[in-house]
């Protein structure tokens, strides 16, 4: 019963923070529509997963990326066709892989951030859980790039020139996909270095008093039995 208690309050924590992130995205989303001709935004989505992350650790901070780079693509995707691709295979998947970059993987990395979890609850100074704040979201918010960039190779010369840049060249999507993620990495870092210093309750779970609380509900539960 106390793991079952436990996994539903993780798995609650889970879905209000991506339903948060959700929400920021598509308000960024709206902010910055036709500023990147093939989607991107500033703004802090990232956030919410980021302190899932480092509240209960890697695997709820990747589940969190996940459902919210699903759920992002029910309000609309920017998908290739694959017609650049002489091969009929990459025709077909084309989209498919490009999509799943861009989108789901794209958020589902950001979560890895997680990794460091238990090395900033170790820490035993503000400055060295600083740190651990600072290498796992820039390390997050670096993989998200990864992936957008990754994507970019499927963009290839469908695209009009960005920055003076022809499509036809990774250094498009290096820099197309680098001008809102580098600004999104260091706001999204700002953000949970002034959240770790005067709100840090939401990236420290005290087990303990947790592990009380469920007992006192399975107790109060039997009794009402």
């Amino acid at each position: 019963m106390k793991t079952k208690k436990f996994s539903i309050r993780v798995l609650a924590e889970i879905a209000i923070f991506a339903a948060i992130a959700y929400v920021l995205d598509l308000f960024q989303g709206i902010w910055f529509k036709g500023v990147w001709p093939n989607g991107g935004s500033i703004g802090i989505a990232m956030v919410p997963i980021f302190v899932i992350a480092y509240r209960r650790g890697l695997l709820p901070g990747l589940l969190c990326g996940l459902i919210v780079g699903t759920v992002q693509m029910s309000g609309g995707v920017y998908a290739v066709t694959g017609k650049n691709f002489t091969n009929e295979f990459m025709q077909v998947m084309a989209p498919f892989i490009q999509v799943s970059l861009d989108y789901v993987l794209a958020y589902f990395l950001v979560g890895f951030a997680g990794a460091f979890a238990a090395l900033y609850a170790k820490g035993k100074d503000f400055k060295t859980k600083l740190i651990w704040i600072i290498v796992g979201t820039v390390i997050g918010g670096t993989l998200k790039f990864l992936a957008h960039f990754a994507a970019g190779y499927f963009w290839l010369n469908t695209s009009k020139p960005f920055a003076g840049i022809d499509s036809g060249s990774m250094l498009f999507s290096f820099v197309y996909n680098g001008t809102y993620c580098i600004p999104n990495i260091i706001l999204c870092t700002t953000i949970m270095i002034i959240i770790a210093k005067i709100a840090p309750f939401l990236l420290d779970v005290d087990y303990k008093k947790e592990a009380e609380s469920i007992e006192e509900d399975n107790d109060n539960e039997v009794q009402q039995a």
